[in-house]
């Protein structure tokens, strides 16, 4: 009784009619279910594996498929001796798992790659036991996050921060019961315009690997400051007015981040919480050129204490407006 007739498109559960994309499709869904390395020490998932990378091996090859179509999966047998059941040169008949993926397959180790992130499943020096001979390259360390706080001035400007970072190297220290970490020190350029929660990356002071370092990345907090208020590429501050000012209209001094002050004329009957925007004297823009505004925000005050002229003068005041209502 002949071999079991292997049908490698119900394998894949794919249509005879199903287009290279179709195929490529149920297999990386097929191999990243039954992977081995996915279901240990299953048996049956690591025989389904086998199943469908046999037929991904023939089906994903044009010239294997076509003659695969016309003879079946005796196709190696016709292609070899020209006559079903031949075994010219010694050649196995039927064919396995691993004869699918010689000279001329596609490369298995990039494939898992693109299927399991690059995890090396079955790798080593030797190769993967799925994809052929094939050694994979040393591996880089881990990339690294920590955090790194900076002055809004400091973010306004841009400026270049020593610092002294703890890094992880990648072993466990036994003795101390906690990962192992370096020291190591590095200058870092704040760029001008960065905002919180953005990165920067520094390349290769990351965590030590046997294909050399990772990255580290700093991300940025900001630290809130006592007089400007960031939104975006924007800022805000409060402008304290006297309530006459406020009343009869005025020049007011406004602080800007630069240091300096700047004068502009509010109108009469300006309300407590109203803004005025100065063009261009907020942050920089990290992505482009130009700066986000400035919008003053008023903040109307009224004296603690008053003199007698003063009361006199608030008293007539309040008459007249009561006399208006």
């Amino acid at each position: 009784m002949g071999p079991e007739y292997k049908d490698y498109y119900a394998n894949l559960g794919v249509s005879k009619t199903a287009t290279e994309k179709e195929i490529k499709a149920a297999y990386r869904k097929l191999a990243r279910k039954f992977h081995p390395d996915v279901n240990q020490g299953d048996k049956k998932a690591e025989d389904r594996f086998k199943e469908v990378g046999e037929a991904y091996g023939v089906l994903s090859d044009a010239e294997k498929r076509k003659k695969y179509d016309q003879y079946g999966d005796q196709w190696r047998d016709y292609s070899q001796s020209g006559a079903p059941g031949g075994n010219a040169g010694g050649a196995p008949r039927g064919g396995g798992f691993s004869a699918d993926y010689g000279a001329g397959a596609p490369d298995m180790n990039d494939f898992f790659a693109s299927l399991f992130g690059d995890q090396g499943f079955g790798g080593g020096a030797g190769g993967s036991r799925y994809g052929g001979a094939r050694s994979a390259p040393p591996r880089r360390g881990q990339d690294v996050e920590t955090t790194i706080t900076v002055s809004l001035e400091d973010a306004f400007h841009g400026a270049t921060r020593s610092l002294s970072l703890t890094i992880p190297n990648g072993r466990y220290d036994v003795g101390r019961g906690r990962e192992d970490s370096t020291t190591r020190k590095a200058d870092v350029k704040v760029p001008s315009g960065v905002a919180e929660g953005q990165k920067i990356r520094l390349s290769g002071q990351g965590a030590d690997g046997a294909g050399g370092p990772g990255d580290l990345y700093l991300i940025v907090h900001i630290a809130p400051h006592p007089q400007f208020e960031r939104v975006g590429d924007d800022l805000n501050v409060d402008v304290p007015v006297l309530y006459t000012e406020a009343a009869l209209g005025g020049e007011i001094r406004v602080s800007t981040i630069k240091g300096a002050n700047m004068t502009m004329r509010i109108p009469p009957g300006t309300q407590s919480g109203q803004k005025f925007r100065l063009a261009s004297q907020g942050m920089p823009k990290l992505r482009g050129t130009g700066h986000g505004d400035l919008y003053a925000r008023v903040k109307i005050t009224v004296p603690k204490q008053l003199s007698d002229r003063e009361r006199e003068l608030l008293t007539e005041l309040s008459g007249l407006h009561k006399a208006d209502k």
